[in-house]
């Protein structure tokens, strides 16, 4: 046997020649695997033809697998014996894995004081010689073919070297058939990419004008359902005070629907930690509980996306499916552009909103202003016909004196206490404004607005008669109040002030702490001087 092996390379160098009907099986051969239109083809077909080739008792093929680091068995055909298909040998000590290593065929007799593994057993199966030729793939080997005879002189020369011409057309066949499968992955790959990012800026696009948080859900939802096969989409807003999240349906059974979910030991937590987009399978088989949700609806799997606003987590936006998406895990790239997309959305609107509050709204109070105020008394003016209303003019009383003795700080500080006490004081369709300084107006909304202003002047005014505590300075104050009632004569949003303004004046001289009812029923020119 040894004088066999130490021959193999000068074997496996020297021409050979082949007999017609080989010659013939061959030609047929390489015709067949030149076709083959998968790798799986390739070794059926090489099952098909290997005894004609070269006449054996057994033939293997054996694959390495980078995992185990073993060679798996694949039986072309022969006796199964004590190396069956599905078994696995391993590199060290073996014939097989010898090829492998080396790269090189290989020719054995086989007795019983063989060492090697494949050898031991196969020898006990009753074969009496081995060759093996590698497959090599990129100057890598992948594997090998084996063949067994019962018979010592069942291999020569020629059987060794053309089981490595055999392996060789392998090996070329199935590279070139590995590269045809990247390539059309890499097609793929590239028309799904270029197809989502197609639908990622037309979705940009959409969003460029979006004025509110409903428009931007409404049209992410479905630019969703064209890239991702999913049934139910959802948005899932965090709520940091409770720790829960505020769950909205926007697409499914369960459309508008809200839901409340603790956010401990839920997947929307994993998401919001790892701050990536992540894929979930199998849901029934989930550990958390809006999974068991989905999938007793018939869900099976599911996408969640964090959605980053102003560098921190706000909400994740998810969906679900029934049938899991072949493309599943390739989405999860596209999707953290999308929730990119979605967070400078918001970012945009949040900042859009901060600017239009800071146009409507004082800054010391954070009530509406004057701007906002006139444009609530515009509307209601137009509807006149079918809509009463009431403006009071509250006014505090020896304001002045805070601010000129405690400061200006201690004075914001009051008036901010001052607005928010009004603001408990009236009804939620009506509106409190601060209009400067100590000056504030009441716009209320009803048909009885006579007794409804007189009775709101009344809650004002014992509301603000209790002390304050700023900082330990415990203070008292008074608000005189002016009212004027909606008419046919007052006819613009300052002429009403006015009016108010002139009768908040006649409360200031009965005394302070007190209302009166504007009298006049034309447009007024103040005669106000002083602050009383």
């Amino acid at each position: 046997m040894s004088t066999v092996s130490d021959q193999q390379a000068a074997i496996s160098e020297q021409p050979f020649a082949l007999s017609s009907e080989v010659s013939i099986a061959l030609a047929r051969f390489i015709s067949a695997i030149i076709t083959a239109p998968s790798e799986q083809q390739i070794y059926s077909i090489l099952a098909n033809s290997l005894k004609a080739l070269i006449p054996n008792d057994r033939a293997s093929v054996t694959l390495h697998n980078p995992e185990t680091h073993q060679l798996d068995i694949f039986t072309l055909h022969g006796q199964h014996g004590t190396l069956p298909m599905g078994k696995s040998l391993t590199v060290e000590n073996t014939f097989t894995g010898r090829a492998f290593k080396l790269c090189k065929g290989q020719i054995h007799q086989l007795h019983a004081t063989t060492t090697e593994t494949d050898g031991q057993i196969l020898y006990k199966d009753g074969l009496r010689s081995i060759i093996n030729a590698p497959l090599i793939i990129h100057d890598n080997a992948i594997g090998a073919i084996n063949s067994g005879h019962r018979s010592h002189t069942g291999f020569n020369r020629v059987s060794l070297q053309l089981l490595e011409l055999i392996a060789q057309l392998v090996s070329a066949n199935i590279e070139r058939q590995r590269l045809l499968e990247d390539r059309q992955k890499a097609v793929s790959h590239y028309r799904f990419y270029a197809t989502q990012l197609e639908n990622l800026s037309r979705l940009a696009q959409q969003l460029s004008t979006v004025t509110s948080v409903t428009e931007t859900l409404e049209i992410t939802t479905r630019t969703l359902q064209v890239m991702m096969p999913s049934q139910r989409i959802s948005y899932a807003a965090y709520c940091p005070e409770q720790d829960i999240f505020e769950i909205t349906v926007l697409a499914g059974n369960e459309v508008m629907n809200c839901l409340s979910m603790p956010a401990q030991g839920t997947a929307l937590q994993q998401v919001m930690n790892s701050q990536k987009p992540m894929y979930f399978s199998q849901l029934a088989d989930s550990p958390y509980p809006e999974h068991q949700c989905l999938s007793e609806r018939g869900m099976n799997c599911a996408w969640s996306i964090p959605v980053r606003c102003e560098n921190r987590i706000i909400a994740v936006l998810n969906a679900a499916a029934s049938v899991p998406d072949s493309n599943s895990h390739r989405l999860l790239d596209i999707l953290g552009t999308l929730s990119g997309i979605i967070g400078s959305v918001l970012e945009r609107l949040n900042a859009q909103q901060k600017l239009i509050h800071q146009v409507n709204h004082d800054s010391v109070t954070g009530l509406p202003n004057r701007v906002l105020l006139n444009r609530q008394i515009d509307r209601l003016m137009k509807n006149h016909h079918t809509q009463r209303y009431a403006l009071l003019f509250v006014d505090l009383d020896h304001f002045k004196v805070v601010n000129d003795t405690l400061g200006h700080q201690v004075g914001d500080e009051l008036l901010a206490l001052v607005g928010k006490r009004m603001r408990h004081t009236i009804r939620g369709e009506d509106l409190v404004a601060r209009v400067g300084g100590d000056e504030f107006i009441v716009l209320l909304q009803d048909d009885n607005q006579a007794s409804r202003s007189q009775e709101t002047a009344h809650r004002i005014i014992d509301a603000l008669s209790h002390p304050f505590d700023i900082k330990g300075e415990i203070l008292s104050i008074n608000a005189s109040i002016g009212i004027c009632l909606s008419s046919e004569i007052l006819y613009k949003p300052e002429d009403m002030i006015r009016a108010a303004d002139m009768a908040m004046y006649d409360a200031k001289l009965a005394g302070r702490g007190t209302y009166r009812i504007s009298q006049q029923q034309q447009p007024l020119v103040s005669n106000r001087k002083t602050d009383l």
